[in-house]
Formats: C-alpha cells, structure tokens, sequence
C-alpha cells in the first residue's frame, strides 16, 4: 500500500489537541473534523479529471473538473467522525458503512453490517480515525475487491496509524494510506501508542460513562 503522512504546522497543532486526553469532547469532535478535512483533501488529489471550456469574467479559457465519482466507507462507529468532513470538501460523494467491532481477546474484526453503493469507475475512500492492528482495514479492502473494485480505486484514511497496521496492509501494493500520523506501536491491548484514545468514545462522548452494546450477532 501505497503511504503518505500528510505534512505541516495546522496537522501538528490538531494533532495536539486530539492527543491530549484534557481536551474536551466539543474540541475533539471540531480538531477531527478539520484534520478530516486535510487527509480528504489529499486523498482526492489523483481523482480523474477532464478539460472543459470556461468562460471568466475576463475571457474564455480552459480548466479541469473532477469526472470521478467517489465513495466514501465509514467504519463503524468511529469512522462516522470523518464522514462531515469528508462531505464538505466533496458534496457529491456518495455513502456506504461497514459495521464492524473487535473481538477483545483476538484483537480480530467481526463484521455485522455491511452497506455501501456500487459505482462503476468510482474511487472508495475507507474512512477510520485509527489504523492499529490492520485487521480491520484489511477485511474492509477484501470486501470492496471482492465485490470487483481495483485495487488501485481504494484509498485508506486514517488519523493516526501504528506501523502493524501499515505492514499488515502492504498486501494491497496497488491501494493507497493517507495519514497524519505513523505512531510507535501497538501496546499489548492493541491500542496505539501514543495513540489518542478511542477515536470514537472520544468522538461520542462516551469515555467516562457505561455504554449499552449489543451487535445482534
């Protein structure tokens, strides 16, 4: 998989904030949508576009329009913090989710729900705040492929990945990372490390407080 760690000072200043386990849930909620908003960003670069004529308000010229549909994947649930602004900075994106939780003693992803569109020619953005073990992001690459998609029309968005996951996912050459962050590792309860937390607990507002889970499986 193809990496890139996206650069600059407004990335490190957001990066901050969502590290910092004092930063209150609003805060949090707003500093992920603005580094979504770089990572989308980026991710959208290599999108497909045509010439087309434009008259200014000077003379007439030529410029490019994106011709590409995409798709953006959230994973449940915290990959619904970058779905905002994913969608502020390309309107015309359509929607999919894949449900998934993780099994507390493997570490292994379970699947419980699975939806998104299928457009032909389209590029799929796969939306997770964290990329840890991989698991996760290599069954959500599997399924797009599976259902016929290339390879090289899957992107991955993450905030902050551990280098497991980065090397878990080198089996999709084709696909591309855009992240903001390679952290150190994994601890022994796979969680990133510095990490921020739990991207959606910290997302929801759920850290301080018991939560009812149920997945009807």
């Amino acid at each position: 998989m193809k990496l890139k760690v996206i650069e600059g000072a407004l990335k490190e200043e957001l990066l901050y904030r969502l590290r910092n386990r004092e930063t209150p849930p609003e805060e949090s909620r707003e500093a992920l949508e603005r580094i979504g908003v770089l990572l989308i960003s980026e991710a959208l670069k290599d999108l497909k576009t045509d010439k087309t004529a434009v008259e200014t308000p000077v003379a007439k010229g030529v410029a490019e329009r994106i011709s590409q549909e995409v798709v953006f994947i959230a994973i449940l649930r915290a990959g619904l913090s970058l779905i905002p602004p994913a969608v502020s900075v390309f309107p015309k994106g359509r929607i999919g989710f894949i449900g998934t939780y993780r099994n507390e003693k493997t570490l292994k992803p379970i699947n419980y729900y699975i939806k998104f569109p299928k457009v032909p020619g389209a590029h799929y953005i796969i939306l997770d705040p964290m990329l840890a073990t991989g698991g996760t992001a290599e069954q959500a690459v599997n399924i797009l492929k599976e259902t016929g998609i290339p390879e090289s029309e899957i992107t991955f968005v993450s905030v902050v990945s551990a280098p497991e996951g980065i090397e878990r996912l080198k089996e999709f050459p084709k696909a591309k990372l855009i992240t903001a962050s390679v952290d150190e590792r994994l601890n022994d309860n796979g969680y990133i490390v510095p990490g921020l937390g739990d991207a959606g607990d910290r997302f929801c507002g759920t850290e301080e407080v018991e939560v009812v889970e149920s997945y009807g499986v």
